[in-house]
């Protein structure tokens, strides 16, 4: 008896590389200057974009900007990309990671802070008077550039390992194992700064 993948599954699959073929073919043809396929591309990615680098920086104006300069990079770039990979959603993904990370060091901050929703998060900490949420943001700011987005995405943005790994442009296991490690750090940091 075969293992099979649940219908549903099998679905979000299929969907996933008719969205991937679509982008590729979109890609193409904005490569040769053609600005309407760019604008079907921003239609198809600006959302997914935005979540990302707004739950990262969580700053509205600052994630549109950033957003901005990097659908701006990816027309102005479109040539670079390699048609037919099926990795263009990954290609602009990576072009947002680096504009957060110039936005980071044009801020001079070493460790990009994330401004935490613990009201939504945990109730009573928000009540508090804060320690919960600056234990949190200082054992978010132990963790490297790639753990800290991992759990940003994980439980900020909600994005299953799946979709991370899609964002991230890196496997499914070494989402979770970047997550396993983000979190055994903050549990240690959170642990020997607790009264």
């Amino acid at each position: 008896m075969q293992d099979s993948l649940p219908l549903a599954s099998v679905g979000v699959e299929a969907e996933e590389r008719r969205e991937s073929a679509l982008l590729d073919h979109l890609a193409e043809r904005a490569a040769c200057g053609d600005r309407g396929a760019f604008e079907q591309i921003y239609l198809i990615l600006v959302d997914d974009l935005y979540a990302y680098v707004r739950g990262q920086c969580r700053d509205d104006e600052v994630a549109e900007d950033l957003i901005a300069n990097t659908f701006m990079k990816a027309w102005r770039s479109a040539r670079r990309y390699r048609a037919e990979t099926g990795h263009f959603r990954r290609w602009i993904f990576a072009i947002a990671r680096n504009e957060l990370r110039d936005h980071w060091r044009a801020s001079r901050r070493l460790l990009p802070m994330v401004e935490l929703d613990l009201a939504l998060a945990a109730p009573d900490a928000a009540q508090g008077d804060g320690a919960v949420r600056d234990l949190v943001t200082r054992a978010l700011a132990t963790l490297t550039e790639d753990q800290r987005q991992v759990v940003v995405l994980r439980y900020f943005n909600e994005q299953s390992h799946e979709e991370i790994a899609v964002l991230l442009g890196k496997r499914e296991g070494a989402v979770r194992q970047l997550l396993l490690r983000a979190l055994r750090r903050m549990r240690k940091v959170m642990a020997n700064a607790a009264p």
